[in-house]
């Protein structure tokens, strides 16, 4: 009777288990409650399943111990061939693309930090996000001042380029580094969220949004920080970042002496429709709210990469929370992640070229 009782428990909570994670995949963030599941790793849904199917065979009777661990099978197979994609260790490596970008979340850890990993990277565009605003801190940290990173990122010698290029841009927590000229940018921006959770972490979050000089055409790209608010509806934030930047009437161009101009926003503009969305959006990839922020666009991995995707927390990254999203016009041929010791999150490096997705 004890066994009995044992077994139905187990299968009880791996049925939830999975039936939580399903909820979270397909209903998503709709809600602020389904919001959470979406949180579940699959591999951790497939380790813990495991376990209880293991348990369920060990003490259970007939044929009836074998169905958690189909369950389990088959939920490995959505993870090894789905999430995965590890059919793409065996296939052709593709040449480099015509643009290499790294991004990286370079919030230390606290101690000494190394961003050796993407200077190695050769990137032609090379975009920091929560880059330390105080120089002696950042030196004391990565060891070297920050006016080093332009040289450092895409091998750019600060005062070198002519008039009216501009190959670096430092905005709030931002850095972007870039062989290429920043012609044009524009930014947008989100207050503290509401929150039911007493002693929830507040802040704001921003848009920064860049055309870029790149080889076959301008490379529009945005770069996103969203709030890691738990307590707030990740549908609402996405919906209000994608209403501010609906309602950008300003930009800034770049003028031939090299400086910034104030001009009217064009809503048909190049500027408001992104080949390429990279940041920390402290939400799941595969969240419905990503879709409110700027409609039609993919994830990265659905070009191109195998193997895990999260990159958060860096020492165990089962959180794919930093991503690199995709417009129509632009393909991925290559996708990796980037460790950076000392660093909380793993970074990502892409390579592109144009061409249509379809």
């Amino acid at each position: 009777m004890l066994g009995w009782a044992v077994v139905a428990a187990l299968e009880i909570g791996l049925f939830a288990l999975i039936a939580a994670w399903l909820i979270g995949r397909v209903y998503s963030d709709r809600a602020l409650w389904s919001q959470y599941l979406g949180w579940i790793p699959t591999e951790a849904v497939v380790g813990v399943g495991s376990v209880l199917a293991a348990g369920v065979f060990v003490i259970g009777r007939g044929r009836r111990r074998l169905v958690p661990g189909f369950a389990v099978v088959i939920l490995l197979g959505w993870l090894l061939i789905g999430e995965w994609r590890v059919y793409r260790w065996v296939m052709p490596s593709p040449p480099r693309g015509d643009i290499r970008v790294v991004f990286m979340n370079i919030s230390p850890k606290g101690g000494k930090g190394d961003l050796g990993p993407v200077f190695e990277s050769d990137a032609d565009i090379v975009v920091l996000s929560n880059v330390h605003p105080q120089r002696i801190t950042f030196e004391k940290i990565y060891g070297f001042p920050p006016e080093q990173l332009l040289e450092r990122t895409v091998g750019i010698v600060p005062g070198e380029s002519p008039p009216g290029e501009i190959h670096m841009l430092r905005y709030g927590g931002f850095h972007v580094y870039s062989r290429h000229t920043i012609r044009k940018r524009a930014s947008a921006h989100i207050g503290n969220q509401e929150t039911w959770l007493d002693g929830d972490v507040l802040g704001g979050g921003g848009v920064l949004m860049l055309e870029i000089d790149a080889p076959g055409g301008p490379l529009v790209l945005w770069v996103v920080d969203m709030p890691r608010t738990l307590g707030a509806s990740r549908r609402l934030l996405f919906e209000q970042m994608g209403a501010r930047i609906d309602k950008i009437s300003k930009l800034l161009t770049i003028g031939d002496m090299g400086r910034w101009k104030l001009e009217d926003a064009d809503e048909n503009d190049l500027l408001f429709t992104p080949d390429l969305v990279v940041g920390d959006f402290n939400t799941p990839a595969r969240a419905w709210s990503l879709t409110r922020l700027e409609p039609g666009l993919r994830n990265v991995r659905s070009d191109a990469g195998a193997g895990p995707g999260g990159t958060f927390p860096a020492e165990f990254p089962l959180f794919e929370i930093d991503l690199a999203r995709l417009g129509t016009d632009i393909e991925a041929t290559r996708v990796g992640r980037i460790r950076c010791d000392g660093c909380r999150h793993l970074g990502i490096a892409l390579e592109l070229e144009r061409g249509s997705s379809d």
